[in-house]
């Protein structure tokens, strides 16, 4: 043997992905052990491949057939999720920090203020008695509010009145942004604990 070659290694029998019957390949991405089988798992690959488009176009066909809403709602979660991260388990409102369970209380409401529906500003952790029993609590929200971003801010969210109608498409970007961003901050206070 030369110097500074490789010893080869002897051949691994293989089974045949069509026949299942052993063979020696010639490389190691050999997968069959003839042509005829070659022929046929060729067709087979073909076909696995247009199975997948078909079911790729089946499911894009699936998600064009859904309402607006339905992107809406997928959104919400994300966002609503990654502002209970963030704020942690305390009320805006009352300053709970022993409720059952935490929502994302809007300031502004949804139906109100469509267009600040994913403000991070409008949004904040508030527990399930303020946010749905006493309609959000709001006088106790605007006065944490001011406190937590400052009184500017908040009459901007008050005087915030421009329309905005949401695509699918931006709410898709959104909604993987604010997945990314929980998930971030999640590792982030993972880090830090």
């Amino acid at each position: 043997m030369a110097k500074g070659t490789k010893p080869t290694k002897p051949r691994k029998p293989k089974s045949c992905s069509i026949c299942e019957t052993e063979f020696l390949p010639w490389s190691t991405t050999q997968k069959v052990c003839s042509p005829q089988c070659s022929i046929v798992y060729g067709k087979k690959v073909e076909a696995d491949k247009q199975a997948i488009a078909q079911s790729k176009e089946w499911k894009k066909r699936k998600a064009d057939s859904k309402p607006l809403s339905h992107w809406i709602d997928m959104t919400q979660r994300a966002f609503n999720d990654f502002i209970r991260a963030r704020d942690g388990e305390v009320c805006i409102s009352c300053g709970s920090t022993t409720a059952a369970t935490y929502h994302a209380g809007h300031y502004r409401t949804t139906k109100a203020a469509t267009q600040l529906r994913f403000n991070e500003d409008n949004c904040h952790s508030q527990c399930a008695a303020c946010n749905i029993h006493h309609s959000g609590a709001i006088g106790p929200y605007r006065i944490s509010l001011i406190e937590k971003i400052g009184l500017h801010h908040v009459e901007a969210l008050e005087n915030n009145n421009t329309p905005h109608r949401y695509t699918r498409e931006e709410l898709e970007t959104l909604r993987a942004f604010y997945r990314q961003k929980t998930r971030d901050l999640i590792k982030q206070l993972g880090e830090a604990a």
